[in-house]
This record gives structure tokens, sequence and C-alpha cells, in this order.
């Protein structure tokens, strides 16, 4: 009996062991492992590439920085040696004044009193004849002397501003130009640079001025003279009108005769 139940347990144990075991597949090993390796493939390619990028933005970046050191930065130089002093040179007007208020502005007693700085003499507001009568000279006849009188000046004062500020000029173009020799950028270099061209574009402009001051003393003197020839002119005119009018009347007073003379009979 207890051999027969000792077997009977032997058969089941030894049924439940045959449904529990593990069958291994080599087949489905092998490609796991070969799935898995190719997985690790893509992940060490995907690490590369991103070294790489890595590595070329490292490079990118040190270019970018060599580039700004050798050129510089427009934005970070605000404040140029002589650019707001060449602001303020063209932002400033000239002093000469125009022809036409220099005109209206005229006065024949100044001219009258004019002396040039004691090089001429003074005509003074009166004359005295010969015969000791004495009148005022007509003011307005000088005038015209008082235009140009006024233009001489205002070509003077002209000259002397013209030469203060191209002294000026000259200073801030010597400075400049130092700092331009002491740049390290391109960027400064060439803002240095345009100021400099500015300077010299003015520098041009102020002589300028003095070419158009001493036109205005050419002008004014040019109208004088085609006005002293307008005078002749005119009083060659009336000279001209005076003589034949006095030809005209002569010949009305003093009217030839031409009817035959009659003489008186002779006596006998």
């Amino acid at each position: 009996m207890k051999s027969i139940i000792a077997l009977s347990t032997f058969a089941a144990v030894a049924s439940v062991a045959h449904g529990q075991l593990v069958v291994i597949d080599p087949t489905a090993i092998a490609n796991n492992q070969a799935n898995h390796i190719a997985d690790l493939a893509k992940y060490v390619e995907m690490v590369n590439n991103q070294i790489t990028q890595i590595n070329t933005l490292t490079q990118q970046l040190q270019q970018t920085e060599a580039y700004v050191k050798a050129f510089g930065n427009p934005e970070q130089l605000l404040h140029i040696v002589g650019a707001d002093q060449l602001v303020t040179s063209l932002q400033r007007s000239g002093i000469s004044q125009t022809i036409s208020n220099l005109q209206r502005a005229t006065n024949g007693t100044q001219a009258l009193a004019y002396n040039g700085n004691g090089i001429y003499t003074s005509l003074g507001a009166t004359f005295t004849t010969p015969g000791g009568a004495t009148f005022p000279r007509a003011e307005d006849l000088y005038r015209k002397y008082g235009a140009i009188q006024d233009s001489s000046r205002n070509f003077q004062t002209v000259n002397d501003d013209v030469l203060a500020r191209r002294a000026t000029l000259r200073s801030q173009i010597s400075a400049t130009t130092q700092q331009l020799q002491a740049s390290t950028t391109d960027a400064e270099t060439q803002k240095l640079t345009g100021v400099l061209v500015g300077y010299n574009a003015e520098l041009g402009t102020v002589d300028r001025e003095i070419d158009h001051a001493a036109a205005q003393v050419a002008t004014q003197d040019a109208e004088n003279r085609a006005d002293r020839d307008r005078q002749e002119q005119a009083l060659r005119e009336e000279r001209q009108a005076q003589m034949e009018e006095s030809f005209r009347r002569y010949g009305e007073v003093f009217r030839l005769e031409t009817t035959p003379p009659v003489f008186p009979a002779g006596r006998e």
C-alpha cells in the first residue's frame, strides 16, 4: 500500500514539475541582444553628434569673441573724441551779414565821418565855400560809400571770427588724429575717421565764409562803380538836352533876317 502511494506521489510531482519547466529560445535571445547593440550604437552616435555641435558652437563663440575684440562693438562707443565739438561747430552759424541788410543799415553821416582807422580824412557834415558860407552836406549822396565801408568792416569781423574758429578746429583735428592713432578696434577707427571727415568739411565751410564776405565787398564796390557810370550817363544826357534846348532858344531869339536889305535912296 505504501509503495502505491509513493508511486502516485512521485507521478504527481513529476507531472507538476513538467508543467512549470521554463523553455529557453536561443533565437529570441540573439535578436534581443542585436536590438540592444543597435540601440547602444544609436545612442553613441547621438552623443557624438551632440559633442560635435558643442565643439562647433564653442568655436563659433571663440570666433565671435575674437571678432569683437578685433573690431569692437559700435554700440559701446558712445563718446568719441571730437564728436560733440564737431556737432557744436556745425550748429554754429556765421556772423556775416547779408548785403541787403548792410545796404539798409548804412548811414550817410557815418560815411562822412569815416576815417578808416586813421588812414583817411573824414569829410565832416558841413563844408564852407570860398566866400565863407557854410552848407550841410547831402547825407543821402554818401550812403553808397557808407555801404561799401560797412561791407569792409563786415569782412574784417568775419575774418577775425573765422581765424579763431579755424584755430579751434585745427586743435580738435589734432586731438582726434592722436586718438585715431591710439584706437585699438576697427569700430573706433571708423567712428574717429568719420569725425575727422566732418572736421575737414567744416574747416572748408568756415574758410568759404571769408570768401563770401569778400565777395560782398566786391559786389558793393561794383554797384558803386555802376552807379557812378549811371550818374555820369544821366549827366551827359541832361547836358545834351540842355545844349539842344539852348540852341533852340537861341534860334528863337536871334532869327536870321531873310529879307533883302533896303538902302535909302541917294541924294541928288
